[in-house]
């Protein structure tokens, strides 16, 4: 929910930023919510070199049946001048059981549009890789 309040201070503040400008718009369709966001699943994939998509940063546009879900994002990480930095998400385990709570940061994960207008990450961080992230205490923001 903070990072909801905090997404929506930065959209306002860019938007007043924007606003002095008069030449730019925003279009409603480019923006994405943080609540698309959290609750999205994350997605493990194996990157080749002929995979475009991630090397030039862009975002998938479905979920690959290949790739393996490995958890769900639970918070938006922004930093003080409201820029998305990462994201927590809860990792491993089985039905709630044995999972951990580590945070991605952005230029190892990329966006896949889900169902329902909601948006889902992928990693191309390695099982070893996303096993030796340090685990965070999930309530740190509360």
């Amino acid at each position: 929910m903070k990072a909801n309040i905090l997404t929506l201070a930065a959209l306002v503040a860019a938007g007043t930023t924007a606003a002095a400008s008069a030449e730019q718009k925003y279009s409603t369709e480019n923006l994405i919510s943080a609540s698309q966001i959290e609750d999205g699943a994350v997605y493990r994939l194996e990157v080749t070199p002929d995979d475009t998509v991630w090397t030039s940063g862009g975002s998938y546009s479905t979920v690959d049946a290949n790739w393996s879900k490995i958890g769900e994002i639970s918070e938006v990480l922004l930093d003080q001048n409201g820029h998305m930095i990462a994201v927590l998400a809860e990792i491993g385990g089985f039905l709630g059981i044995g999972d951990r709570d580590v945070i991605l940061p952005l230029e190892s994960v990329r966006f896949v549009k889900g169902e329902d207008k909601t948006y889902n990450y992928v990693t191309n961080l390695t099982e070893q890789e996303l096993e030796s992230l340090p685990e965070v205490d999930d309530d740190i923001w509360d």
